[in-house]
Order: structure tokens, then sequence, then C-alpha cells
């Protein structure tokens, strides 16, 4: 029994007209996601780049050469609103890690590519974004990752619809 299912017998005890059983799920979801966050920060710190530094540069580099999203993209794929990734990429500018050059398809836009620097940095970045999350994962076999992996890309998948 874990801290999680205290809690709903709790609830249930004192509300047992409701059904609290999806908080079960939830909860811990959300419990994950701070301590997952945690490990990356972490991991991600000992080369000197944040959360979300690496994941607009992780999200150009899988573009593949030439390593480069309309910014309008960059933010969708980021979750974020225009104004927040034009932030995000004025400070990943600042440190020549992205630039900025206008958009061939959209006289309006601009795309943001990645340097030299930010390949070499985003590409130091995955080997130890990986190590954290083979730890986060190592206590649990190799069927139950993949029963895991089903049950949360339906969930999220439910979610986004």
């Amino acid at each position: 029994m874990d801290a999680v299912d205290r809690l709903l017998s709790q609830w249930r005890s004192e509300r047992p007209d409701l059904d609290v059983s999806p908080l079960g799920i939830a909860i811990r979801i959300e419990l994950l996601a701070k301590l997952l966050h945690r490990y990356t920060t972490d991991s991600l710190a000992q080369v000197g780049l944040k959360p979300w530094e690496y994941d607009v540069m992780s999200t150009l580099r899988r573009q593949g050469e030439p390593f480069s999203l309309p910014a309008s993209k960059l933010a969708k794929a980021s979750l974020l609103t225009p104004g927040a990734m034009t932030t995000r990429i004025d400070q990943l500018e600042a440190q020549r890690l992205v630039k900025r050059k206008p958009d061939p398809d959209d006289r309006r836009g601009v795309r943001v590519m990645l340097t030299r620097k930010g390949q070499t940095a985003v590409d130091s970045a995955i080997a130890v974004r990986l190590e954290a999350a083979e730890t986060a994962v190592e206590g649990i076999s190799g069927k139950d990752r993949l029963n895991a992996e089903r049950a949360l890309r339906l969930l999220l998948e439910s979610i986004e619809a």
C-alpha cells in the first residue's frame, strides 16, 4: 500500500458515495511527473541545460538536417504560446544555441535553426537524458514497461482527443 492507496482509502471512508478510483491513476501520474521532472532537471544540469532549453533544441534536432522549424510549429510542438516561444528563442539565440532566419515558405514567418553549438549541446544532453530515464524506470521489468507504455499511450490519446 502506497501513499495514494492511503489517500484513496481515506476518501472512501469519508465519502463512500463517490468512486474515487480514477484518482489512483491521476494522482500517481501527477506525482510521477514531478519526480521525473526532478530526474530530468538534475541530469540536464550536468551538461549545463535547463529542461525547456533541451525541449526546444531536441525538437529541432529530431527534424534532421538542417535542424530547423518555423517558430509557430516549434511553439505548437512544445505546447507553448507564440509569445512564450519567442522568449525562449530569444534566450537560446543569446547563447548562440539557435538562430533565426526568414522562412522561405512564409514571408512573415521565421524559421528557427539549431546552430552547431546547439547541436553539440543537445547531442551531449540526449545521453544524460536517456540515462536519467533508464534510472527512473529500472524498477520495472521489460514486459511491465511495455504494458505501462501501452496504458499511458491510451490515456494520453484519450485526453488529447
